[in-house]
């Protein structure tokens, strides 16, 4: 019976290691290769090519550029500011999930700042919906600041 199963299972594993390895392509240069067409198309290209169309394209990586974020908070109270900076990121966070929040201290003062946005026109947009959200909050304003790029 252990036999049976042991057999099973490898080929069961053969069976997806087969389909992997003949998977269809998918790249351009197979779909410009196919005959259907009745005319045939053959593509010359380096390897280093080909190994970039088959790369993950979804794959986000990160890099820190000059730019603009909008201002929440900023006080230099120690024994409250600390506090503030949190509730007010928190509270942000609570309205606008997709909303970055930065909470900093940089002697003496704790700053809240969200967004990364490459235009001033961009947080502009952002800072006149926020103080339409968030009346109560005076202080809020553009600035520039490091941000972080996705690309």
């Amino acid at each position: 019976m252990k036999n049976i199963t042991h057999l099973l299972i490898v080929a069961i594993v053969l069976i997806v290691s087969a389909t992997a390895l003949f998977a269809k392509d998918d790249s351009i240069v197979s779909e410009l290769e196919r005959q259907d067409n009745g005319g045939v198309v053959k593509v010359y290209q380096s390897p280093e090519l080909t190994t970039l169309l088959l790369r993950d394209t979804t794959a986000v990586e990160e890099r820190m550029v000059q730019g603009y974020r909008i201002q929440i908070y900023s006080d230099n109270m120690q024994r409250r500011a600390k506090e503030m900076a949190q509730e007010r990121a928190k509270m942000i966070q609570e309205a606008d999930s997709t909303l970055e929040s930065y909470v900093t201290f940089n002697s003496p003062f704790w700053r809240v700042r969200v967004g990364n946005y490459s235009s001033y026109e961009e947080a502009a947009i952002k800072l006149r919906e926020l103080k339409k959200q968030f009346p109560t909050i005076p202080d809020m304003r553009i600035v520039k600041d490091l941000i972080v790029e996705k690309y």
